[in-house]
């Protein structure tokens, strides 16, 4: 089998598809090749070998013959299906970003990641490295804020229990 990369949040779907492409007949050759997004979605491409059996489409389908084309054909859109509604980057729930060339699959928490190579290997995001240094600079911007809120919950309690004080008398 030859190494296939894919991003982080791939890599479930591209080993589902590669059990899927074990179960078949061995005498078929058949191997996932390779695995790439085109307009934001997985698109796997395989190789093997079909003995010059055509494709049998004329057929209905209960006369059908098993043939490797068909089976790509299975594995490769349901992968597609699946990388369409799932993040590049975590392998979360997510949805089709931006078109074309520029399309992309991400979650809330990854959306703006440009390369889920880059982006998908730090779970708090592409601005930070680690909590602390996100809560760091989330403090240094509204630290003063988040004081004076809890000054004035504080205010606000102590005004309550006096009121609650002078209706019970």
């Amino acid at each position: 089998m030859s190494e296939i990369t894919v991003a982080n949040g791939w890599k479930n779907i591209l080993a589902e598809a590669i059990e899927e492409a074990s179960k078949l007949p061995e005498e078929w050759l058949f191997e996932i090749v390779s695995a790439e997004r085109i307009d934001g979605g997985l698109k796997l491409s395989a190789t093997y070998n079909s003995f010059d059996v055509p494709i049998d489409d004329y057929l209905p389908p209960e006369r059908k013959l098993p043939h490797p084309f068909r089976s790509e054909m299975r594995i490769r859109e349901a992968a597609r299906a699946k990388s369409l509604r799932t993040c590049e980057c975590c392998g979360r729930e997510g949805q089709l970003v931006g078109a074309g060339q520029d399309a992309r699959v991400r979650c809330l928490q990854h959306e703006y990641v440009v390369d889920a190579g880059e982006g998908s290997a730090n779970p708090i995001g592409f601005m930070f490295e680690s909590a602390e240094e996100a809560m760091a600079h989330f403090l240094r911007d509204y630290g003063d804020g988040i004081d004076m809120m809890q000054g004035l919950r504080a205010a606000a309690d102590e005004s309550s229990t006096e009121r609650d004080l002078e209706t019970k008398h």
